[in-house]
């Protein structure tokens, strides 16, 4: 973890995430005197109770609106921006932060939320991104903008290990769901030079953490245990994946050294960086460790057929074409899970002096650490022994950054 304490300010956008979260943690653990925090939603009383007095500002607003920004950006003297690429909704607090259980949604609820929360996240990384470049340049104060995108915004359908960002272009078809970041890495890569601010891109592969996306795998899990030996095909792609923390330290490292003192300035400025724990694994394994970590058993495995999955997704995406109806993109989200996908972090490694300060065994266990204090806490308050009942179906599977929507 980067230790030595600037003189920026930071502005900390999407402060609630799980993401955001341990940035503002980092930047305070390490002395930061001057970091404020940007979201949509208040922060929960957990998180405010973490943060203490740390913080100099909470600024509760709407990306959407460029005002609402401004005023942030101006009332916190931000010279650097560190944007998430998420916005904490009062559903995904209340899905990592739960005081009650969640409530049952008919299947037209269901694919309405789902609707719903897939419009907000291309509104936060499209005109969102777009306002806070506009906030920046409109204050001088700012220098210095990170965003936070995917390393899935390259993935191209086909097996792609050790991928490197110089062999990386920006497929044509990628994940419809990571559109959105797509666009919004190439905009601020594009303001990198536009009057003093300088810009880099940190893409981390498939973030994990105590996030809306581990709650919605857990509570799947937890209401259906035998779909966590779920797996397609033999299960030797590998995968690589991303702590949050890890997330958050190379994003500080990129912010530190956008510094137009740093030495290696030069070589972050404009550039995007992969970033994982350095440590691919089977992708399938992923889920059965989690499950079998918060006390679950250890699942039997059940294998979908690869292919005839893949010719089913393809007929979906067939069929939605001929009634003019929205591709549900199913074949490429076949492939995503289907094929390798590990990245070369030697870019990180050299120019930002990355490598991961939490490991994937330890993320995990962090994780499970989370949920299990959130069931007891939940188990207090209902003044039972045994956590809420889950139900399969009404755990959408959702995530601040997760191609599966």
């Amino acid at each position: 973890m980067s230790t030595q304490r600037t003189n920026e300010s930071y502005l900390v956008v999407g402060g609630g995430t799980a993401t955001g979260e341990a940035i503002a943690s980092q930047l305070l653990y390490r002395g930061e005197r001057r970091v404020s925090i940007f979201d949509g939603v208040p922060l929960a009383p957990e998180q405010t109770k973490r943060f203490g007095s740390g913080l100099n500002a909470i600024f509760v607003g709407n990306i959407l609106e460029l005002k609402s920004v401004v005023d942030a950006v101006k009332a916190s003297a931000a010279t650097c921006i560190i944007h998430v690429g998420a916005i904490t909704t009062a559903e995904a607090s209340a899905a990592v932060y739960p005081t009650q259980r969640p409530p049952n949604l008919t299947p037209e609820q269901r694919e309405k939320f789902l609707a719903d929360h897939m419009a907000f996240h291309k509104q936060v990384n499209m005109e969102g991104t777009r306002n806070l470049l506009s906030a920046a340049l409109e204050d001088s104060t700012v220098t210095q903008l990170v965003y936070i995108g995917s390393a899935d915004i390259v993935f191209n359908g086909k097996e792609r290990p050790m991928l490197r960002e110089v062999d990386a272009p920006y497929p044509d078809n990628c994940l419809k769901s990571l559109e959105p970041q797509q666009h919004a890495e190439r905009m601020v890569l594009s303001f990198n030079g536009v009057n003093a601010l300088r810009t880099a891109v940190i893409r981390p592969a498939m973030p994990f953490g105590p996030s809306v996306g581990s709650a919605a795998i857990l509570r799947r899990f937890q209401a259906a245990p035998q779909f966590a030996g779920i797996q397609l095909g033999d299960n030797t792609n590998l995968a690589d994946r991303t702590y949050v923390a890890n997330t958050a330290h190379a994003a500080i490292l990129a912010a530190d050294r956008l510094a137009p003192a740093h030495p290696q300035h030069e070589l972050v400025a404009g550039r995007a960086f992969f970033i994982t724990n350095d440590d691919p694994r089977p992708f399938w394994d992923f889920y059965r460790a989690l499950w079998v970590a918060i006390g679950g058993a250890e699942p039997k495995k059940v294998v979908a057929d690869q292919t005839f999955m893949s010719v089913m997704a393809g007929v979906k995406d067939f069929v939605a074409k001929v009634k003019r109806e929205k591709s549900p993109n199913a074949q490429m989200k076949i492939k995503c899970m289907s094929a390798t996908r590990t990245y070369d972090i030697s870019l990180a490694k050299e120019v930002l002096g990355y490598k991961p300060i939490v490991s994937y065994d330890e993320g995990i266990r962090q994780v499970a650490e989370w949920w299990l204090e959130q069931q007891l806490r939940l188990c207090k308050e209902q003044g039972s022994n045994v956590p809420p009942p889950y139900s399969y179906n009404e755990a959408v599977f959702f995530a601040e950054k997760s191609p599966f929507f």
